[in-house]
């Protein structure tokens, strides 16, 4: 099997991370590997942010808590840990990059998935492990939302779209999910 597949077949979403930072070089690589995605007529929409100041993100996880608590939905109800007070959304990610899309293009939400999952395999290429997480981003659509895009500094015309928590787990990891077998049709 080639390196590229090898790395889809291992490539696991953890939830458990070491407080030890991610090396600079390897967060380079990450980035530029985003940097590199396809997108839509090269629009390239999507901006980075990088967040490694802990303070931030626990505020971000307790906003996003506070509206989470708030919202009456079946979905929410029923997955308790979600508001559990020593839960974290990043799970205590040393390091955080928030992929923003362009507002004003019209898919850069897919474009920016594939931007994210770039990212991902980069992760899993360089020894790392990495999860993407979007409930924390409901943090944005409280009262302090405003002060978070700023504290973010997400550009104007941009909104944050995905999280990719990124760092070294002490963990073992998970076996893969049984995937579908009947996911297919051809048609000749």
């Amino acid at each position: 099997m080639n390196e590229v597949l090898k790395i889809i077949h291992e490539r696991r979403s953890v939830r458990d991370f070491k407080p030890d930072q991610i090396k600079e070089d390897d967060l380079k690589a990450i980035l530029e590997a985003g940097r590199q995605a396809p997108s839509a007529w090269n629009r390239q929409p999507w901006y980075f942010t990088v967040v490694q100041k802990k303070s931030l993100l626990d505020k971000m996880v307790d906003s996003a808590k506070g509206a989470l608590q708030k919202n009456p939905s079946e979905q929410i109800k029923s997955m308790p840990w979600l508001i559990a007070p020593n839960f974290h959304y990043f799970f205590n990610a040393p390091t955080v990059i928030f992929i923003s899309g362009q507002n004003s293009v019209e898919n850069a939400s897919g474009d920016c998935a594939v931007a994210l999952m770039n990212m991902y395999y980069a992760a899993q290429s360089l020894g790392l492990q990495a999860c993407v997480v979007v409930t924390a981003l409901s943090a944005l659509s409280t009262e302090s939302g405003p002060g978070f895009m700023k504290d973010l500094e997400i550009p104007e015309g941009y909104t944050p779209m995905y999280t990719l928590v990124v760092g070294y787990t002490s963990k073992p990891i998970p076996m893969a999910a049984p995937r579908k077998e009947d996911f297919v049709n051809f048609i000749k």
